[in-house]
């Protein structure tokens, strides 16, 4: 099989990552090839390619619908991947037109897509308004390399937030809860991990973003935060970073809500939702190393159960060989 996949950048950036790159390995074993092409390399070309390929694999690129329209009439078989809730955007609302333009491309590769595969129950109901093929593919990890590791005897708690520069505002929002966690509890330390040095007035340690150390800078956590804004775009999020803490055994204090409730339960986290749940939260795990380790230990069994890689890859594998579900051209029903 050759699977054309189109993608937003280069195979580094998160969500082409978790959503196809780190299955390449397995598909490779099962007798598939993938060809990658970046959005903005698209082209006339690509056309060819999406004909002469066995499957077409988007994974949430929103093209303009010229170029969507003759990929759709090309490809044989479509996937169309989608790990946000791309039909908004964060802060500020689209205005009325662009609004407009992103229904009409989304919706276009939903409608026409021979399998729908987002990740996870909250887009999977949004997907089913206009897909009849919707299998959700869950967020995974490789466990090899995301686990706890043995901590040495200190009476240091490390407090830690990794991230994503375009998301230092929101470890940033949290600096009148941090200052006060900090000068209560000589204890605690804070720890950042970024491709961006967060503005805080707060003391803290900054390890800047370098591809392959995150893993390590998880690991040495006590407590993971995930400070989220309650909006649609965050509902629809399945947060790569919670699963991150879960499997290094790391308990997470944050936000839930949408698709993140998917993952923080009681068992494995602390629900917050306003600054004095913050501290409170981050106090009791700050004075437990209790209930730090068992939140931490149910955390990572979750995440062997439900998003380990190794499972994954066989159910996602499945269903894009899947022969049943390109019976029908695209182009049949192209809209």
């Amino acid at each position: 099989m050759h699977i054309l996949a189109i993608v937003s950048r280069d195979l580094e950036k998160g969500s082409t990552k978790y959503r196809l790159a780190q299955y390449l390995d397995y598909f490779s074993a099962q007798g598939a090839t993938v060809e990658f092409v970046r959005r903005d390399a698209l082209d006339y070309t690509t056309i060819e390619k999406a004909r002469n390929a066995d499957l077409l694999f988007n994974q949430k690129c929103l093209v303009r619908q010229g170029m969507a329209r003759r990929l759709v009439a090309a490809s044989r078989r479509i996937v169309f991947d989608f790990d946000d809730a791309i039909y908004t955007r964060p802060g500020k609302p689209f205005s009325r037109l662009t609004q407009y333009r992103v229904n009409q491309r989304l919706h276009l590769w939903l409608r026409n897509a021979t399998l729908v595969t987002p990740a996870n129950a909250y887009l999977e109901t949004f997907a089913k308004r206009y897909s009849a093929n919707v299998k959700v593919v869950p967020m995974a990890l490789d466990l090899d390399d995301w686990r706890p590791i043995q901590k040495q005897n200190s009476e240091v708690v490390t407090i830690g937030w990794a991230g994503a520069p375009v998301n230092i505002h929101l470890l940033e929002r949290l600096e009148p809860v941090l200052s006060k966690v900090l000068r209560s509890f000589p204890q605690a330390r804070l720890a950042v991990f970024s491709g961006q040095r967060p503005r805080l007035s707060i003391p803290f340690s900054y390890q800047p973003f370098e591809p392959g150390s995150e893993s390590a800078f998880t690991a040495s956590l006590d407590i993971g935060l995930l400070p989220l804004i309650n909006e649609e775009f965050s509902r629809g999020k399945s947060p790569i970073k919670s699963l991150q803490y879960l499997a290094c055994g790391v308990p997470v204090v944050g936000n839930v809500f949408g698709a993140t409730a998917e993952i923080l339960r009681p068992e494995n986290s602390l629900a917050v939702s306003d600054g004095e749940e913050w501290l409170v939260a981050l106090e009791r795990l700050i004075t437990s190393s209790e209930l730090r380790n068992s939140l931490g230990m149910a955390g990572r069994r979750f995440v062997e159960q439900k998003h380990n890689v190794r499972k994954i890859e066989a159910h996602f594998w499945t269903l894009i060989a899947k022969p049943s579900i390109g019976c029908e051209s695209p182009a049949n029903h192209a809209s």
